[in-house]
């Protein structure tokens, strides 16, 4: 009992002094760079979102850095900021929107069409200040030629705006290695749904949500609790031979996954942990652990429709299976995704195991 006890007194000093490390499982490759100027206005219109409205007549300021140090002393509030980018080929994947930190809440639209957010605008204020921004950009998003980015900013006090980089548009490497991409478009449902794990439920009536994104992003802003995805895909003949891994990047904050109607994974706080039945990299916070479940060879269909459902259960502030990628590997894609995405020793983790030992 005494030896347990110090054990946790050890825990909590490493997590004072140390935190946990986090796994970022995007490799990201620039596309182009964003930092420089932008366009900027201050106050708050609707109207600014959209890639044809004139900003002639606004002012330039330098991304990144706080709107205080460029002449906008003591401003609290709403600001905008405009940047026109060029694209002359539309990617045929995703892009990630990278942005090292906005003080303190942001929406983010590109050609019109809201694409992200973090943080929260008044009457609902919170603060995101410290949290990096990755948005993940569909390709239809993107038109050829010229496009739009605007990002609409509330600061509640001290500094505002854009204020730490980098900044810039992304491919996202690891999706590359994907065999079979299960990003987009997926059935969701709030609260609980009985059955809803089995391969023949009914999720005809349910919502459409995009996957990867936070569910606040897409419609259900303040929404804590519990929550289901569901999406269906055939097997490709050259997988049919092949040890698979289903990976679904991040969660926020707990789940409980399901293949055909059987369990084959899930993350929780309280849950034995392991590489693969735990989650792959797995961190001392569910919210940060990459999920990662080996598919049993038995449980798959080579013929017909095979169905993934996802229970999720958000404990506050941000929900869903909110980062990529999203997914099915073969063992040996996801052995060098493994090893693409290793970092140093999590200390954090191999405490954790010990304590729990």
């Amino acid at each position: 009992m005494i030896a347990k006890t110090l054990k946790y007194v050890a825990l909590l000093t490493i997590l004072l002094f140390n935190g946990s490390a986090i796994v970022n499982s995007q490799l990201l490759q620039e596309e182009q760079f964003l930092e420089g100027h932008w366009k900027f206005n201050i106050g708050d219109n609707e109207e600014w979102k959209n890639p044809d409205f004139d900003d002639s007549q606004w002012q330039h300021i330098r991304v990144p850095a706080s709107w205080e140090s460029q002449g906008y002393n003591d401003y609290n509030g709403f600001a905008w900021y405009r940047k026109t980018i060029r694209l002359d080929i539309i990617p045929d994947h995703d892009l990630i929107l990278r942005i090292g930190s906005i003080d303190d809440a942001d929406e983010v639209f590109i050609n019109g069409k809201l694409a992200g957010q973090s943080g929260g605008m008044p009457p609902n204020t919170q603060t995101a200040y410290g949290k990096p921004r990755y948005y993940t950009i569909p390709n239809d998003y993107w038109k050829k030629g010229e496009n739009t980015i605007a990002i609409r900013v509330y600061d509640f006090y001290n500094e505002g705006g854009i204020i730490n980089g980098p900044v810039s548009l992304n491919t996202n490497l690891t999706s590359k290695l994907l065999a079979l991409d299960l990003s987009g478009t997926w059935k969701f449902a709030v609260h609980n749904q009985k059955g809803a794990e089995q391969a023949d439920y009914d999720d005809s009536d349910w919502s459409d949500i995009k996957v990867p994104a936070l569910w606040e992003n897409e419609g259900w802003p303040g929404f804590d609790g519990v929550a289901w995805y569901r999406t269906s895909f055939t097997l490709p003949d050259k997988l049919k031979n092949e040890e698979l891994v289903l990976l679904l990047g991040k969660i926020d904050d707990e789940d409980k996954t399901w293949l055909n109607g059987t369990r084959i994974g899930g993350v929780s706080p309280g849950a034995t942990r392991s590489s693969l039945a735990r989650g792959l990299n797995g961190s001392y916070q569910a919210y940060t652990t990459l999920r990662a479940y080996k598919i049993p060879q038995s449980l798959i269909k080579t013929k017909g429709t095979n169905t993934i459902a996802v229970r999720v259960v958000d404990s506050g502030i941000d929900g869903g299976i909110y980062e990529g990628p999203v997914g099915i590997m073969t063992r040996d894609q996801f052995e060098r995704f493994r090893k693409m995405i290793k970092k140093e020793p999590n200390y954090m983790d191999v405490f954790w195991e010990w304590l729990n030992n």
